[in-house]
């Protein structure tokens, strides 16, 4: 047995990626690296037992170029005795049509027809040819791009896919072995020319930086590798203690809406915290992939260490976080927000929300800035709270015969959906709605004195 196919195979049997049986879809452009997985996987297929077959993908975006590289590889597996399965894939129609960024979609169609090929021919595994420099290349660029994740864990050697899983063999050997091994079998393949080109990063990274850390370093690759197996082994240790503690911290009512309690998540390590959010957001999506970026989650996770005041933070998609003071709620602008009641104490200020605080007092004092409003109040009307709009809710202001909706006050005064959400509204003991703070003011508010036994003041944060 070749020391390279000998390499592969201690790496699969050390991590178990191929079961004896197993049935292997093997992902072959017709370049080097998935060229020589094909051959090493061949000589290894009488070893596990398995059935194999080739899979090939054309995105027609270089016309007879990539045609010709089809007919390589389904010449390729044809010498070898492998089933072939290929698509010409519609990316240039897609691209026409939705725009956007073409590595994308030609990832999302061809990852699509290997999905539907293992369905429809019964493949447990998809092989993909990833190798050492990959990895050293897609965790350079994780750090210089910011990662969402709390730690960088490269390309994943295994995981899940479709039906079963995607395995990477390849990613104990380099490049340059992978080269030697197709001069010692004088395998020959295609080269795809706009793996030369610097317009992408992948490639600017691969031709300038990765040669120079192999300079410094000749085993870069094994230093890498060992440190994302190590960071790996540390994340899932982690992401478990997440998950037991996301069980605890976690609420979700039947309408879907996600509550945290922040007493209890403030007592929490800061590496936890980080892991229960992205779960909360996970399942908040159920799954879908979002752009979270790291400004983002510390914005998410400032609000949840804090258990005074209001806030509310827009998230992707018409989701938002609602702060409440203890209380966090996460739930789409269709969901009704966390309403809660607080208490306004006497001769003191408090924050509201909105941006608002306000000081309510029997004293008139030019000590205390901010904008004065004169107002009297009945005993049987204390105390007032603070809360946010509930359906239905109806202002009396001077002026007009007939309550207006307080909805309709934040359509006059343009408060988008969203702020609306958390803005204050001031209320009595006998739950008459008597201000919708720094919008409007109810009948038993005046700008002047005329014996009133109660001045509030009101002024921005």
């Amino acid at each position: 047995m070749h020391a390279f196919v000998r390499k592969v195979k201690e790496y699969i049997d050390k991590h178990q990626l191929i079961k004896k049986g197993d049935r292997l879809l093997i992902a072959c452009s017709g370049g080097a690296d998935s060229m020589a997985l094909v051959q090493a996987l061949n000589n290894l297929k009488e070893i596990y037992h398995v059935e194999m077959g080739i899979v090939h993908t054309d995105h027609q975006l270089r016309g007879e170029e990539s045609a010709e590289d089809m007919r390589f590889v389904e010449s390729f597996a044809a010498s070898l005795n492998i089933p072939f399965h290929a698509a010409a894939l519609q990316v240039p129609k897609r691209v026409a049509a939705e725009g956007g960024n073409v590595q994308v979609i030609c990832r999302e169609e061809r990852y699509t027809f290997f999905e539907q090929t293992m369905k429809n021919f019964h493949y447990q595994k998809l092989v993909l040819g990833h190798h050492a420099d990959d990895q050293i290349e897609s965790v350079i660029m994780s750090l210089a791009r910011g990662s969402n994740s709390s730690t960088i864990t490269g390309i994943p050697r295994s995981r899940h896919f479709a039906e079963g899983q995607i395995i990477r063999p390849f990613l104990c050997v380099t490049k340059k072995e992978i080269f030697e091994y197709m001069e010692c079998n004088t395998l020959s393949f295609r080269h795809d020319p706009s793996n030369d080109k610097h317009t992408y990063t992948r490639n600017r990274i691969r031709h300038t930086i990765v040669p120079l850390l192999k300079e410094e370093n000749p085993n870069i690759s094994d230093s890498i590798r060992t440190f994302v197996e190590k960071q790996k082994q540390d994340e899932d240790f982690l992401q478990n203690m997440a998950e037991k503690k996301y069980e605890q911290l976690v609420t979700v009512d039947q309408d879907g809406v996600f509550f945290l309690d922040t007493k209890c998540f403030i007592e929490v390590p800061i590496a936890l915290q980080r892991r229960v959010i992205l779960l909360l957001l996970k399942y908040l999506y159920n799954n879908s992939e979002i752009l979270l970026n790291d400004h983002l989650i510390d914005s998410i996770l400032a609000a949840c260490n804090k258990d005074d005041g209001n806030i509310v933070i827009h998230l992707p998609q018409d989701y938002f976080l609602a702060r409440h003071y203890n209380k966090v709620q996460f739930s789409s602008v269709k969901q009704q927000p966390i309403v809660t009641r607080n208490v306004v104490e006497e001769d003191s200020w408090i924050h509201i929300g909105a941006g608002y605080s306000i000081y309510l007092s029997r004293n008139l004092t030019t000590a205390i800035a901010g904008e004065k409003w004169f107002v009297q109040l009945e005993n049987d009307s204390l105390p007032l709270s603070i809360r946010q709009k509930e359906e239905g809710d109806r202002i009396q202001i001077k002026g007009m015969i007939s309550p207006k909706k307080v909805s309709r006050v934040f359509i006059d005064e343009k408060v988008s959906a969203q702020e609306r959400l958390e803005w204050p509204l001031l209320v009595t003991s006998k739950k008459e709605i008597i201000a919708v703070i720094g919008l409007r003011y109810g009948k038993i508010f005046s700008k002047k004195y005329h014996s009133q036994n109660y001045v509030l003041y009101i002024k921005r944060d």
